[in-house]
Formats: C-alpha cells, structure tokens, sequence
C-alpha cells in the first residue's frame, strides 16, 4: 500500500503584527474593524501582563514594578500591505495616545490565507 504524499502548502511572504493594547475594549474593537474594513482572518487576542508599556514603571529600590493587565494582539498580513496595516493598527488601537501601548513588525517566512466558509455566523457579544 502507497501512501499519500504531503499535499503543497500554498501561501506567501507574510509579515507578523504584534500590538500591545491596554485591556479596556481596545482589541476587541480593532480585530472587529480587521476582520469588516480588509477581510483579516489571521489575527488573535491573548491576555498577558505588561511592565512600563502602559505606563512608567515606579516602586520602591529592589522591588519589582507591579505588571498591569494588557492584551497583545497578533496580526498575520501579506507582505505587500504589510506597512499599511501597521499604520492602520497604529492608528485605529490608538497607540499613540497615553498610555496607549506599542506595535511592531517582524517577518515570518510564509503563511496561508484561512478562509471562513460560506454561511459561518459571526460570534457575538462583545
């Protein structure tokens, strides 16, 4: 009995979008605006704690600043529209307000394009 070969991956040169917002909405609401204004389906929300990102790091000498809770969004975009969507999360996710995190790019080698099937309801709630 012969098995299968591995099957092609397709996909293309991608870049990787990481953006460190405050836990207030804020990647709710720009994995909302991905997803309806360009069609973004390789994005993700996680829960992490932050240390002088939101704000300066004070205490007391040979203690620790105290973390405050964050969220850290990840986007995966086509190479080709790679800087206009980090220009886009920028300015959508607020970043450049107080206390209003950071963004940043890195490559990544390749990445294939996930599509929703037809007739998937959106999730809801916010």
């Amino acid at each position: 009995m012969t098995l299968p070969g591995p099957r092609p991956i397709t996909g293309s040169a991608a870049k990787l979008i990481y953006c460190l917002v405050p836990d207030d909405g804020t990647d709710k609401r720009l994995l909302r605006i991905l997803r309806d204004h360009h069609v973004i389906t390789r994005a993700n929300s996680s829960a992490c704690r932050a240390v002088s990102i939101l704000r300066a790091a004070t205490t007391r000498r040979g203690k620790l600043p105290e973390p405050q809770l964050a969220r850290i969004v990840t986007v995966i975009v086509d190479q080709d529209q790679a800087d206009t969507m980090l220009d886009f999360i920028y300015e959508h996710a607020k970043v450049g307000r107080p206390g209003g995190g950071m963004v940043m790019m890195a490559s990544i080698a390749l990445a294939t394009p996930f599509l929703m099937p037809e007739g998937v309801p959106d999730e809801t709630g916010e």
